[in-house]
């Protein structure tokens, strides 16, 4: 006994196709998608984590592309650092102290380590900026160097202190940070901070 198929009806054959479309669609459009994973734990709360210091502090993350961007067309204060490095606690801890004297919400925070290593874009872009302020190795090669602290006022750099991003001798912390360092660190921070704020206000 011979079976003859019953042909699919149009209506059926369209809703098929555009149902395989739009399925190819969805995954070439997931596939391609650029993910950005958000952090669940607080910025302060990471900071804290990474550098030891108080939760009480104002240090926003920022990748290199957020940097890139506040430096050319805005005014904040930018910490470039990484939690490796032993001298970036020491200074983050003085920071913070300053900042919350004088009122400072937000202080642009930047772990460039892997884009230096990667010599990522951004971060080459980061260091042109900079050009006239950091240090020029005898491969005449230029990089950020941690722990390094800039205010920016409308894109004009009013400040960039990287003291103890490379040091003269190998000093340890303790010799180097005495209370009389300290001291002088954080009168230096307040002064120029006190002088971001009065330019913000005129």
């Amino acid at each position: 006994m011979k079976v003859t198929k019953k042909k699919m009806p149009l209506g059926q054959k369209v809703f098929y196709i555009l149902s395989f479309l739009f399925l190819i669609s969805a995954f070439i459009y997931l596939g391609t998608k650029n993910y950005e994973v958000k952090n669940k734990v607080k910025d302060n709360e990471l900071f804290t984590k990474e550098y030891g210091i108080s939760k009480d502090n104002v240090f926003v993350y920022k990748n290199a592309k957020e940097i890139l961007e506040l430096l050319n067309s805005n005014s904040g204060l930018f910490f470039f650092a990484f939690p490796e490095n032993t001298w970036s606690s020491n200074y983050a801890l003085l920071l913070n102290e300053v900042a919350k004297e004088e009122n400072i919400n937000q202080i642009y925070y930047y772990n460039f380590y892997t884009d230096r290593v990667k010599k990522d874009y951004y971060y080459q872009n980061i260091v042109d900026f900079f050009t006239n302020y950091t240090y020029v190795m005898d491969d005449e090669a230029q990089n950020l160097y941690a722990p390094t602290f800039a205010i920016i006022k409308d894109g004009e750099i009013i400040y960039f202190d990287n003291e103890t991003a490379i040091l003269p001798r190998n000093y340890s912390l303790k010799e180097y940070w005495t209370q009389e360092k300290k001291n002088n660190k954080k009168e230096a921070l307040r002064t120029m901070i006190k002088t971001y704020k009065r330019l913000s206000n005129e």
